[in-house]
């Protein structure tokens, strides 16, 4: 582009920093949070394991004078612990998205 017949050069532009940084911190965001959700998905797969080893009555004695409640709230746990999980994964969708938008304004 020329301005009063000057060539201006696009690298003389100041890149904006705090877009790096930005982009840094929520990469660093992604990747707690997809961990902390394989964890969440860990304590739920591991509860739903044990709900359905302890639920049969032809494994545990015990399992057969019900009532269930241990069953339910080691379920209710699992399922919290799911929950918690989807909830992290969402985050560290929504933390790459801003990632990789503050690279691109970055990178310009």
């Amino acid at each position: 582009m020329t301005h009063d017949g000057v060539a201006q050069d696009r690298s003389v532009r100041p890149q904006p920093r705090w877009a790096a940084r930005v982009a840094s911190w929520f990469t660093v965001l992604a990747v707690v949070s997809f961990g902390v959700a394989a964890w969440q998905v860990g304590i739920w797969a591991n509860h739903w394991y044990i709900a359905e080893r302890v639920y049969y009555p032809w494994v545990d004695e015990a399992a057969k004078e019900g009532p269930y409640w241990d069953i339910a709230k080691l379920l209710e746990s699992g399922n919290e612990a799911l929950l918690n999980g989807f909830v992290c994964l969402a985050v560290a969708a929504l933390a790459v998205a801003v990632a990789v938008l503050a690279r691109r304004l970055a990178k310009r």
